[in-house]
């Protein structure tokens, strides 16, 4: 198991940055955690 973490600071970027990632067909995804403190947003994805 791996972790990848992904962070923005505005949504948009957040957004373009997540779906590249997720977009790789080869990784199994096993969970995704979201947090949004108040100045960015940030990701933690666990996949194999």
């Amino acid at each position: 198991m791996k972790a990848k973490t992904i962070v923005g600071w505005t949504e948009k970027t957040f957004d373009k940055k997540l779906n590249a990632f997720l977009s790789n067909t080869s990784l199994e995804i096993i969970d995704v955690k979201f947090s949004s403190p108040i100045f960015f947003y940030s990701a933690l994805i666990l996949y194999k």
